[in-house]
């Protein structure tokens, strides 16, 4: 079982940017410090805490977004604290599967899951990644900040399923990419486009007009080659490291949904952790989202022209995408899952950014 000890942090986007038991009960608010003050406490502080050395697993390999960030929490999470938390980084499934009831059971302290794939223990979570509701990347993270409402609503009752979400980071908007031109939601009508296995998605796609294909994306390039589907949909950090411009030629950037990236956290192992330490929690991932935002946002461009660079067309707004459909087509969602999401999109629409 390989582990990655993640004191330090060496980024190089070129080569990877391409997923205990409890005590005192103090409540996932986030603390009522600023970002960034937990660790300005006196030395004498760590001095009377206890060390943890604390797990975190993801199926991603190193290297990649989700890991390096990953590892930007744990370096930050470590000087914050004074050295008084570290985390282990269990990449490849080397610890567990990627599913939330690991980090339930106690298996890890930390694990990265989409918040709408999590929606059985609060199916308000899928509102969190519902298609064009964010105004701007400014209004979804401030969304994430766990000072907002809604991550503030949604803890309080995350923390009843032993879990709650610390942040996210955005590794880019979901585009779609084919073997034939779509440029309208006729275009799209009948395509087996392979999603992720989850009711948003799939209902999303539906509305589409698409012949949705739920299916884990370690099956997707086999399926591509082999016609078992005729395309897909995934942020271009995604299609650049996986290579699928060798195999589909359009890219089709219809912004449909962000890529949302949640910190979880094991409710039990927070509650035993110093105030000031629950509180680096937050802070640290806070910032270290915020900071993997920055790295996705300046790679975008890159990641495009990789895509043209290997031979995609690129269908957008400017030749020819009735982006509009697509958007009125996608709203249809709030109606569908009007019961599942309750006010929580009323509440994210609300977030001052």
């Amino acid at each position: 079982m390989k582990k990655i000890l993640a004191l330090g942090l060496a980024l190089s986007l070129s080569l990877g940017i391409a997923g205990c038991s409890g005590g005192s009960s103090a409540a996932p608010s986030g603390g009522s410090t600023s970002s960034g003050s937990a660790g300005g406490t006196a030395p004498s502080a760590a001095a009377e805490e206890k060390s943890y050395t604390l797990k975190f697993s993801d199926q991603n390999a190193e290297g990649t977004p989700v890991i390096t960030w990953a590892q930007k929490f744990a370096e930050l999470l470590n000087e914050k604290t004074d050295g008084t938390l570290t985390v282990e980084i269990y990449p490849n499934a080397s610890l567990a599967a990627y599913d939330m009831e690991p980090l339930q059971s106690g298996i890890c302290d930390f694990t990265q899951y989409v918040p709408s794939s999590a929606s059985d223990l609060d199916s308000r979570l899928g509102a969190f990644d519902a298609p064009y509701l964010y105004e701007n990347e400014a209004h979804r993270q401030a969304t994430f900040d766990y000072r907002s409402e809604p991550m503030k609503t949604i803890n309080e009752s995350l923390k009843d399923s032993n879990a709650i979400l610390l942040g996210s980071f955005c590794s880019g908007y979901r585009q779609v990419t084919c073997n034939f031109e779509i440029k309208t939601l006729d275009d799209m009508k009948g395509a087996k486009i392979r999603v992720v296995p989850s009711d948003l998605y799939l209902q999303l796609f539906q509305a589409f007009g698409a012949a949705a294909t739920p299916m884990n994306f370690s099956e997707v390039s086999t399926a591509l080659i082999t016609n078992v589907i005729d395309g897909q949909e995934n942020p271009l950090s995604v299609i650049c490291t996986n290579s699928l411009y060798e195999i589909q030629k359009y890219l089709v950037m219809t912004n449909h949904m962000p890529t949302n990236h949640g910190l979880w956290m094991n409710y039990n192992t927070y509650s035993k952790l110093s105030e000031r330490q629950q509180q680096a929690c937050w802070d640290a991932a806070y910032e270290a989202s915020i900071w993997m935002d920055e790295q996705i946002a300046a790679a975008e461009e890159e990641y495009k022209q990789t895509c043209i660079d290997n031979g995609m067309i690129i269908i957008d707004e400017e030749n020819g995408l009735d982006i509009a459909a697509f958007q009125a087509a996608g709203m249809t969602m709030y109606d569908a899952f009007a019961d599942d999401w309750g006010d929580m999109v009323d509440l994210i629409k609300s977030v001052q950014h």
